[in-house]
């Protein structure tokens, strides 16, 4: 199977997104309370400059999720150059390296189109081995952050390096 990836525009796909998140919320491991995490979940649909991705199986059903916001609150979320994302999720039986890729792509193809000039991304994960070997393929850790549950940790990329690692696939995941 092949995922698709589309953008949730309707109100059926957002909450599709929503109803997925919060039925895969235990495996989706986010290191905050659920009234915190939620937030995480719901900011991408309330927030202007932010989007929903579902990732679908050959059925058309839910099989993943991404979504960003443009900005930081740090930046008091006018940094709009910047696109973090809150959620990135892919259910064990299509959780490979293709699928991952096939998101990525989306999402690096979704930026160029829809936010043009986003020049940066921004991931974050909890301390794990395999997501640590993961994103740092394309990304570099720039900042660690502590919470009640772990540790969490910020790995930046510019959207020219995300565009160069992913021409390294352009062969298995085409644009």
């Amino acid at each position: 199977m092949t995922p698709s990836f589309a953008v949730c525009a309707s109100a059926m796909y957002q909450r599709k997104y929503m109803d997925f998140l919060l039925e895969h919320y235990e495996n989706l491991n986010l290191p905050y309370s659920f009234p915190v995490s939620f937030t995480f979940m719901a900011s991408p649909l309330l927030m202007e400059h932010s989007a929903v991705i579902l990732c679908l199986d050959d059925d058309g059903e839910a099989a993943g999720a991404i979504s960003y916001i443009r900005g930081t609150g740090e930046g008091n979320y006018e940094n709009l150059e910047v696109l973090q994302v809150q959620v990135a999720y892919l259910i064990e039986p299509i959780r490979r390296t293709t699928a991952f890729l096939h998101g990525l792509r989306f999402l690096a193809n979704y930026m160029e189109e829809e936010a043009g000039d986003v020049r940066e991304l921004v991931l974050w994960s909890s301390r794990d081995a395999y997501l640590s070997r993961l994103f740092g393929k394309f990304a570099a850790v720039t900042s660690v952050e502590g919470t009640h549950a772990g540790t969490l940790l910020a790995y930046r990329t510019t959207r020219e390096q995300l565009q160069a690692y992913l021409a390294r696939f352009a062969s298995k995941v085409p644009a």
